[in-house]
């Protein structure tokens, strides 16, 4: 069986915290952000 997947739309901050907030609960969980623009949000 294949595991759980999350799919983020929208790579600005919000979208980006959403992520990191799944991946620090989940660790196993497949986690793809979708983005239209050329950039994404990130921190150091």
């Amino acid at each position: 069986m294949a595991g759980e997947r999350l799919v983020v739309i929208g790579g600005s901050a919000a979208g980006m915290s959403a992520a990191a907030n799944a991946r620090r609960g989940r660790p196993d969980l497949e986690i793809a952000a979708f983005e239209s623009g050329r950039y994404v949000s990130y921190a150091a």
